[in-house]
């Protein structure tokens, strides 16, 4: 029998540049190289590189990855993995110098003061700080203080080539009990002003000031987005010149700087027109001091989410009716009912509206009541989705005999809501044809209804709640 000549896989075939193209893809996603636990539930480590498993598979393949700088150049550690693991340690100091001149892309994880072994990685990525492109850093207090010792003369000469590939940052401290204060101020601010290419800088525990800096009008022109615990400064709009293009600010509180002086500002600084189209306040623990909002507007916000504190929400709501802001989704957490509906006065346009609350049941009907049609006035027009979340147990299970109560009064709510505006008028809206209406413990979703008015009908993602509703219906 005469034997087959022997074949080549296709892919052997293939040119270099189509298989590094082909490599590159298969790499792209997430990190091509990660240490970490394998779940949640597990204190093992992980080892997971489709780089180097490619390189196994033969010696043609491995002379080509190796001259492939990009398809080393990403990698996530969660640092207590390398405790004790030297060789590991080296393992990924050798990955990244695969990477080359190429951009770097990482992750680094660590809740805990840092040994010997992991600071060998960690100095090792510091001394590339120059090419490095995506960042994000969950770690303690030591690092911190470390990375900003090794990088002090390069944060303190403010120069654009001190970071020149950097575009998204993220820095989450994980205690700020140990840690100079005066170094949660500038250290954002250093870091911002010395990456010219920065789209992204996300600063968790960090207290921004320009103090000592100051922004230059229009020099962060490609930030888009940005996140920060407060703001240290003149106002909110003090803050935002320095980002001309911004569209997503997420800020915990702002604080007048001590050299500030409100009657001063007044006089002294323009009306500022923002950007953003998305505003979070997401400390609750923090609050906006009186001014926050002076000489700023938000022509563009469609999207709004508040914490209720101390700040001043007449000033928001000023704010809000002079920026005549297309604000379509509106976020309020702990809101009195009163100041929701006083809210809600300065933004008709709103069409979706999230409230979370520890309140009783009484909330529900108070809300609905505040939102159903007057003859004289129609809040929130538009409205089309409401969606709450509250942590009242009583009302918390289907099971539960208040629940029925809790089904009734939502009911209840939501017909009277529709209606008042389906069949009046009296006034100016938009004819609303359907409200759907999430209830919330937290974030396991306990009830789901969409009444819809051409049918009078009010149906539940849940059989045993529509029935429920269906017994009580009048």
């Amino acid at each position: 029998m005469q034997k087959d000549p022997s074949t080549v896989c296709p892919i052997h075939t293939l040119p270099p540049g189509v298989l590094g193209q082909i490599f590159a893809a298969v790499c792209s996603n997430d990190y091509s190289f990660k240490v970490c636990c394998p779940s949640t539930l597990s204190n093992d480590s992980l080892l997971s590189s489709p780089t180097l498993l490619l390189t196994q598979v033969c010696s043609s393949w491995r002379s080509l990855i190796s001259s492939l700088p990009n398809l080393w150049s990403s990698i996530s550690i969660e640092s207590r993995h390398l405790y004790g693991r030297p060789a590991l340690a080296a393992l990924v100091v050798t990955y990244i110098s695969r990477s080359g001149s190429a951009p770097l892309k990482f992750r680094l994880e660590s809740d805990s003061a840092a040994p010997e072994i992991e600071l060998q990685v960690f100095d090792h990525l510091l001394r590339n700080a120059s090419r490095w492109s995506d960042v994000v850093m969950h770690v303690s207090p030591p690092w911190i203080q470390r990375a900003a010792s090794k990088l002090e003369s390069r944060l303190l000469s403010n120069s654009p080539a001190c970071f020149p590939n950097l575009e998204y940052f993220t820095l989450r401290i994980h205690s700020e009990r140990s840690i100079d204060r005066k170094m949660l101020q500038t250290l954002p601010a250093q870091l911002i002003h010395s990456s010219p290419k920065l789209k992204s800088f996300s600063g968790f525990g960090f207290n921004l000031s320009w103090n000592g800096i100051g922004p230059l009008p229009g020099s962060h022109s490609l930030v888009t987005g940005l996140v920060l615990d407060k703001f240290t400064g003149r106002s909110l709009a003090h803050l935002l010149r320095g980002f001309p293009f911004l569209k997503m600010c997420s800020i915990g509180g702002f604080e007048l700087s001590d050299s500030d002086n409100h009657a001063a500002i007044f006089l002294e600084d323009h009306l500022y027109l923002s950007e953003i189209t998305h505003l979070s306040h997401t400390s609750p623990w923090d609050t906006f001091q009186r001014g926050a909002w002076q000489n700023l507007r938000l022509p563009n916000l469609v999207s709004l989410e508040l914490h209720y504190g101390d700040h001043s929400i007449s000033e928001l709501s000023s704010l809000l009716c002079q920026s005549h802001s297309p604000l379509r989704e509106l976020e309020l957490h702990n809101f009195p009912v009163a100041e929701i509906i006083r809210l809600l006065h300065s933004v008709p346009t709103v069409v979706h509206l999230r409230v979370y609350s520890d309140a009783e049941l009484s909330f529900f009907n108070q809300l609905t009541t505040g939102l159903t049609l007057s003859s004289y006035y129609c809040p929130v027009p538009n409205l089309l989705s409401l969606e709450l979340r509250w942590n009242d147990h009583r009302y918390k299970r289907l099971s539960d005999p208040n629940f029925k109560t809790l089904q009734i009064s939502i009911r209840d709510g939501i017909c009277g809501t529709v209606d008042s505006r389906s069949v009046s008028k009296a006034v100016s809206a938009l004819n609303l044809q359907k409200l759907a209406v999430q209830i919330r413990d937290g974030d396991f979703l306990e009830l789901e209804l969409l009444y819809e008015m051409p049918e009078h009908r009010l149906s539940s993602m849940d059989l045993t709640a529509f029935q429920l509703l269906d017994t009580y219906h009048d």
